[in-house]
C-alpha cells in the first residue's frame, strides 16, 4: 500500500453505520469536463456565502465529473457530480480564482452528486452534506474514450450522458480537489488530495446529453444551459488515489 494511503482513520457515526475517515479510495476512475456558462445563471445555484469564479468576463466554471470507485474503505461505487467554480464572498482573493497551495482547481460548490450505494449516500449526506441521490451510474473510459452516464432507476432512460472521445491529451499529476457544500446550514470546505496521473485533453466530440429535466440534476443542467454543450477540456485518469477527510467551517 502507498504511504499516501497509510494513515489513521477516525470513526463517524452515520446512518449506514460507523465510517472512518479520511475515507480512502485505493484505485479510483476520474473524468472531468469543463464548461464556460452564464455567470448570472452560476451565481443563482450558489448560496449567498459563495459567489461564481469568472474566468471570463461574464463566464463561470461549471464541471460535470464521472467516478468509478473501484476499491476504497467504504466499498466500490460510482458517482457523478455536477459542480459550479466558486469562492466564499468575503475571500480576499478577489482577483486570483485558483487556490495554487491546494490545487488547479478553483474551490466547487457541489450542486447534485448521485451515486450508487446506500452507504455512500448516507456518508455524503450526514457527514458533509453532500447533496447525493441513488441512482444507476455507468462508467466507461477506454484510451480517451469516454461513456458515461446518469441512469434513470430503471435504468429506461439516461438522465445525463458525456460520451465521445477526447481530443489530443498530455499528462499531469492529479490535482487536488476543494468542495464546498452547506451542512446544516453551514458552510463547508473540504481539500480532497488526489495521487496519481490524469491526462488534460482537447474535447474532441465529447458531448453532454440530456434527458428530460424531471429531476434536480436535469434541471440545474439545463439552467445552467448545459443540454448538447461541448466541453472546453477534458481531463481523465485511472488508477488514482485520494483522501476524503472531514470538512472545515467555512468563517
Amino acid at each position: 500500500m502507498s504511504a499516501f494511503l497509510e494513515v489513521s482513520q477516525e470513526l463517524h457515526a452515520t446512518q449506514a453505520g460507523a465510517i472512518g475517515l479520511p475515507i480512502l479510495y485505493y484505485n479510483s476512475t476520474a473524468i472531468f469536463a469543463c464548461f464556460l456558462v452564464d455567470a448570472d445563471r452560476a451565481a443563482h445555484h450558489l448560496p449567498d456565502a459563495l459567489e461564481p469564479v469568472l474566468l471570463a468576463p461574464g463566464r463561470a466554471l461549471v464541471t460535470v465529473a464521472f467516478f468509478h470507485y473501484i476499491d476504497s474503505s467504504v466499498g466500490p461505487y460510482q458517482e457523478m457530480g455536477l459542480a459550479i467554480g466558486a469562492r466564499p464572498v468575503s475571500s480576499y482573493r478577489k482577483h486570483a480564482p485558483f487556490y495554487p497551495h491546494l490545487s488547479l482547481y478553483p474551490g466547487m460548490y457541489v450542486l447534485d452528486l448521485p451515486v450508487t450505494t446506500e452507504v455512500a449516500l448516507h456518508a455524503g449526506r450526514d457527514l458533509w452534506g453532500y447533496p447525493k441521490t441513488v441512482t444507476p451510474i455507468d462508467v466507461q473510459l477506454r484510451a480517451g474514450q469516454i461513456d458515461c452516464a446518469v441512469l434513470a432507476a430503471d435504468r429506461a432512460e439516461a438522465l445525463c450522458a458525456l460520451r465521445g472521445r477526447a481530443g489530443r491529451a498530455w499528462p499531469w499529476s492529479a490535482p487536488n480537489l476543494l468542495t464546498y457544500t452547506c451542512k446544516q446550514g453551514q458552510l463547508l470546505r473540504t481539500t480532497i488530495r488526489m495521487r496519481g496521473t490524469m491526462h488534460v485533453a482537447q474535447a474532441g466530440d465529447v458531448r453532454l446529453e440530456l434527458g428530460t429535466a424531471t429531476q434536480d440534476l436535469g434541471r440545474h443542467m439545463h439552467d445552467l444551459g448545459l443540454a448538447g454543450r461541448r466541453p472546453f477540456i477534458v481531463q481523465y485518469g485511472q488508477g488514482l488515489r485520494a483522501r476524503l477527510p472531514a470538512g472545515d467551517h467555512v468563517q
